[in-house]
């Protein structure tokens, strides 16, 4: 039954471009009518299911596209959130390197005061123990003196 209306539909579609008037003057239109037989049978189901083989595949298709879509934002918001992630991680890490500069600067000044401080001891002890080497009474009482009242810069 689908093939005979299939076929009437076939016929008539023929035969209206044999009689379209573009057709008129021509004595050939290009199309040769058969006559329907079993032999020329199309197999119209056949077709449909190649068509729903097809919209199948592009569905499928599509599918895959919106997940790869998906994967792809999600692998964004990720990736931006690593980003900020890092970015915050960086900017503790420079905080904490500059409290460090500015606490190796105050070591660095102790230091150089603790060395000033050394070598007016080390000036006062010198010259101290060579006046009392020397034979000078008074050179040990100015030293205790010096060392008791942090004067070491000025041993008399």
């Amino acid at each position: 039954m689908v093939n005979g209306a299939s076929e009437q539909i076939g016929m008539g579609l023929r035969q209206s471009v044999v009689d379209h008037p573009a057709n008129a003057g021509r004595a050939d239109s290009g199309f040769v009518l058969v006559p329907p037989s079993d032999a020329g049978k199309r197999d119209w189901s056949a077709a449909l299911d190649l068509v729903r083989e097809a919209s199948e595949a592009i569905r499928i298709r599509d599918e895959r596209a919106t997940e790869m879509e998906i994967e792809h934002r999600l692998d964004a918001e990720r990736a931006s959130e690593d980003i900020r992630t890092l970015q915050e991680q960086l900017d503790e890490t420079e905080l904490r390197l500059a409290e460090t500069e500015a606490r190796a600067r105050t070591a660095e000044a102790r230091a150089a005061e603790a060395e000033a401080w050394l070598a007016k001891m080390h000036d006062a002890i010198v010259g101290s123990f060579a006046r009392v080497v020397a034979g000078d009474d008074n050179a040990e009482a100015e030293l205790r003196a010096a060392f008791a009242n942090g004067d070491l810069g000025n041993p008399a």
